[in-house]
């Protein structure tokens, strides 16, 4: 994820394409995104708005099912540092259609076995 935390997203759902990608300006996207690392688990938070809908996402990890990986780039240097790489997440995702300032839930779905990967970037 870049250092300014944005995320371009799509959630189709019943032939209803719902776009949060932030490269379109005039959907005005915000994404908040979080991540905590436990004991056991390492938990993501992703919360995408736009001017028609919401999407909530959480998603865990065990660290027990994870790679710590060590990448280094092809220039020999190395920006990520805990690099978190595993495909066996678990969450959920909400999806909210937006009127006049009212949420109604559209839909809400379970999934396993998701790709997910966290490191923190160093520019330096």
């Amino acid at each position: 994820m870049p250092p300014d935390r944005r995320l371009p997203g799509v959630f189709c759902c019943e032939g209803k394409e719902y776009d949060f990608n932030f490269s379109k300006l005039h959907l005005k996207v915000k994404t908040d995104f979080s991540f905590d690392e436990l004991d056991d688990v390492v938990h993501w938070t992703v919360r995408q708005e736009n001017i028609h809908a919401v999407t909530e996402t959480e998603v865990f990890c065990r660290k027990s099912g994870m790679l710590p990986v060590n990448y280094e780039a092809p220039d020999c240097s190395k920006r990520h540092n805990r690099l978190w790489d595993c495909g066996s997440g678990r969450g959920t995702m909400k999806l909210y259609d937006k009127r006049d300032g009212a949420l109604t839930l559209v839909d809400e779905v379970e999934a396993a076995h998701i790709g997910c990967e966290y490191g923190e970037y160093d520019p330096e």
